[in-house]
């Protein structure tokens, strides 16, 4: 082995290469269980490679377990125990209820049409502005010493309290809380306003994630219907009189899982419903920046007095990010922080740097402006090709990436997607976005993920063998 025989692959270090050439030689068993490797100067003079480049090639490796370094005697290979992988959830295995939708999907990246999840296609987004930042962070040193601050990041809260500006939102980074996405923002903020056995409302159907966690914490869900204007408001002044929830979660924009969004006036309604009972507005709008009219927030409407407003950057950014925020009238925003910290101390401040690189960067608002589009085409033909199925829809959505459809002549929805999971489909059942998995003959399709003849094809043949 000389240095003319290094073939670095693209990005690669030789560092990285050696060490892949090393474990290939263990797995390969030329250097054998409790046998000694060339030490690090021979090994550095057969390659070619500095001495330091073989010391930290060779450190990595007894950090992953192949070598064991021996005072004054060098190093040797470690007798490794084999076991072999996990065998991957097979779809048609999983019972189709809650833990379904929030475990097993997430775990599993084996089934071949997910038009049931919750995410976008990996290349819809800007790989190319994720590994520039990534880049540009490593350039600058991007691991401190600090476990970062209790509110987040300040730089990117600075950055939020003036794109929420923009929106008419009026708040400051002081009333900003970073968290690690939308969900674990849901979270807080219900056990920061309510305790276990309060009533709280949430929309019916609605966010499948909070749903489940409300459960879980032991508050008490009442569900509010859903039209294609948002919230029946006739439902929830009679709800309200009923129950007198601590609060109302909701998803006003761009619904999930309805696609639908609320209309002026039922924002409004909503609005002077919650000053007249005295209960919190939670808005969840990780949809926000897929909106393709700037429809004021509740949270703009109201001024951030009665509303808290919970972003993310899951649906623009990446699903992997994991970087969520709350926007918060002054009297909550101490709580909640209280609440982060002793739940889970401070969040990553490694991913809110990259979120602040990614969203200050001059493509991203082109970025986001391509996904509005796409996702507007998606929605027009997944609808169209859904009617023509014979389907409802609930309502046609102008953007964003859900749509929610009734399959025709009583098709059961859960049969349906029991039939799904057998041919590698992914669907996903109204009665999961339901308070207490209440009964529903509707289903949620993604349309980033639905525009696929496979499961055209399939939907065709179920709505064949029905008739017949």
């Amino acid at each position: 082995m000389s240095d003319k025989d290094i073939k670095l692959a693209p990005g690669q270090t030789r560092v990285e290469w050696l060490v892949g050439r090393l474990i290939g030689a263990i797995e390969q068993g030329r250097y054998l269980p409790g046998s000694r490797v060339p030490s690090i100067r021979r090994t550095a003079a057969d390659a070619g490679l500095s001495p330091f480049t073989v010391a930290d090639a060779y450190d990595r490796l007894v950090t992953r377990g192949y070598l064991s370094a021996r005072r004054s005697a060098g190093y040797y290979v470690e007798a490794r125990q084999v076991t072999p992988p996990p065998r991957p959830a097979v779809l048609d295995e999983l019972p189709i209820d809650d833990s379904w939708l929030l475990r097993s999907v997430y775990e599993t990246r084996q089934f071949g049409v997910r038009a049931g999840c919750g995410w976008l296609p990996a290349g819809w987004y800007d790989d190319e502005a994720q590994q520039r930042a990534l880049r540009a962070l490593a350039r600058g040193g991007i691991v401190g010493d600090h476990y970062g601050e209790p509110k987040g990041y300040g730089a990117l809260r600075a950055e939020l309290a003036r794109q929420l500006a923009e929106r008419g939102i009026p708040t400051g980074p002081e009333q900003l809380v970073l968290t690690q996405g939308a969900s674990k923002a849901l979270d807080m903020v219900a056990c920061t306003l309510a305790r276990p056995g309060d009533t709280l409302l949430v929309d019916d159907p609605g966010y499948c994630n909070l749903i489940s966690c409300l459960t879980f914490r032991g508050f008490k869900l009442v569900g509010v219907p859903w039209t294609a204007q948002g919230p029946d408001t006739a439902a929830l002044e009679a709800l309200l009189a009923e129950h007198r929830p601590r609060a109302y979660f909701t998803n006003p924009w761009l619904h999930n899982p309805t696609g639908a969004s609320y209309t002026l006036p039922v924002a409004h309604r909503v609005l002077k419903l919650a000053e007249q009972h005295n209960f919190w507005i939670v808005e969840d709008n990780v949809s926000a920046d897929l909106c393709a009219e700037r429809t004021p927030s509740l949270a703009a409407l109201d001024g951030l007095s009665r509303v808290l407003y919970i972003g993310s950057f899951s649906k623009t950014l990446s699903p992997g990010l994991r970087v969520g925020f709350i926007a918060a009238p002054t009297e909550p925003v101490e709580r909640l922080v209280r609440y982060k910290m002793l739940s889970g101390l401070t969040t990553p401040e490694l991913n809110e740097r990259l979120a602040l690189a990614l969203v200050s960067d001059g493509r991203y608002r082109r970025q986001v402006e391509r996904l509005r589009q796409r996702l507007a085409g998606a929605q027009a033909r997944v609808g169209r090709r859904l009617q023509e199925l014979g389907w409802t829809l609930f309502t046609q959505p102008t953007g964003g990436l859900f749509l929610l459809a009734r399959p025709p002549r009583d098709v059961d929805p859960q049969a349906l997607a029991e039939s799904a999971q057998a041919e590698d489909i992914l669907l996903a059942p109204g009665r999961l976005f339901r308070p207490h998995g209440a009964a529903s003959p509707w289903l949620r399709f993604n349309v980033a993920y639905s525009d696929d003849e496979k499961l055209w094809r399939f939907l065709a043949r179920s709505v064949e063998q029905t008739a017949d």
